[in-house]
């Protein structure tokens, strides 16, 4: 997984789940190399699920208070 060229999508994660492994083995280099091979719709989308995550995760916390 040195290079992301040709493996650009989110899809390419499903298909090999050892990309997945070392992007979260070592995310300061291989997931900022998948990041910076996304496109920019695809890192639109990643931003938005990402804010939808932290939004549900906010009504968790004060439904446990």
């Amino acid at each position: 997984m040195e290079n992301y060229q040709g493996k650009n999508s989110f899809s390419s994660l499903l298909k090999n789940p050892a990309d997945i492994l070392e992007i979260v083995r070592d995310p300061g280099k291989a997931g900022l190399d998948f990041y910076k091979s996304l496109s920019v719709k695809q890192k639109q989308y990643l931003a938005f699920v990402a804010g939808i995550g932290i939004i549900i995760y906010g009504f968790t916390l004060n439904k446990k208070k």
